[in-house]
């Protein structure tokens, strides 16, 4: 009697780590990643450039964005006027936590949607915005 019940602590033993090595070894859910292409306002690249350097990437952090890149377009169409960048996130309900949360933030209200609903001080002409999920192959994750 005392061999199994020897046994069975064992094999619940191996059922325990087994069930906790298989859960430890599958991979996470990717990030999303969301790419967005600026049109600026003719001739107000570098504004916008720098008001994303001054601010905005700030601002997103704070809402718990993380912000990937910011680049300039070296070639293709609307050169001169193209400003790039690209942030992440966990999942897709973060991200729309995270642009409602940035939404309320005073400072992003006053820096930039009012200069951007201002026919004067606008800087942003169009905003194409993609959400990207990488592939298993994907060198970011």
């Amino acid at each position: 009697m005392r061999i199994w019940k020897t046994l069975a602590a064992v094999g619940f033993a191996f059922g325990v780590f087994g069930m906790a090595w298989g859960l430890s070894a599958q991979e996470p859910e990717s990030r999303v990643f969301e790419l967005r292409v600026y049109k600026a306002v003719d001739g107000k690249r570098a504004d916008l450039s720098d008001r994303f350097r001054d601010h905005t990437a700030a601002m997103f952090e704070r809402a718990g964005m993380e912000n990937i890149g910011y680049w300039n377009a070296a070639t293709g169409d609307d050169t001169d006027d193209t400003f790039i960048y690209m942030l992440g996130y966990p999942t897709l309900e973060a991200r729309d936590e995270m642009w409602a949360r940035l939404g309320e933030d005073p400072e992003f209200q006053r820096i930039i949607i009012s200069a951007e609903r201002s026919e004067d001080r606008a800087l942003v002409d169009t905003i194409d915005a993609r959400m990207l999920v990488p592939t298993e192959f994907s060198a970011i994750r």
